[in-house]
């Protein structure tokens, strides 16, 4: 698991729902959870190609709040990706994953 999951799976995650998320338009996911994830391969990938269907989907599924939530929290686990295609990223530990811990002020640490 990456250093994202850490708090994911302090919450329960695990590897069969991990399993689902990867395959998940071919999962026993709910609806609402399978457009949430489109949208979320859509502005990690393509956000200029998010299409009128898609929209449609997620106005459907999502209120206008939950969207604007969904979508900032989306770039906010993704602003390392420049740092990543470039390899300036450093490894916490190196050779290892490491879990991503926050502090109560919302501060990461490892």
């Amino acid at each position: 698991m990456s250093l994202r999951l850490a708090v994911a799976r302090q919450d329960g995650l695990d590897e069969t729902m991990a399993d689902k998320i990867d395959r998940y338009e071919s999962s026993d996911l709910s609806e609402r959870h399978k457009v949430a994830l489109r949208l979320a391969d859509a502005l990690m990938t393509q956000p200029g190609a998010i299409g009128p269907q898609l929209r449609e989907e997620a106005g459907e599924q999502f209120s206008d709040g939950e969207l604007l939530e969904l979508t900032l929290d989306v770039m906010k686990w993704n602003h390392q990706k420049v740092a990543v295609a470039l390899g300036t990223d450093a490894e916490a530990v190196p050779g290892q994953l490491t879990d991503l811990q926050f502090d109560t002020d919302g501060h990461p640490h490892w």
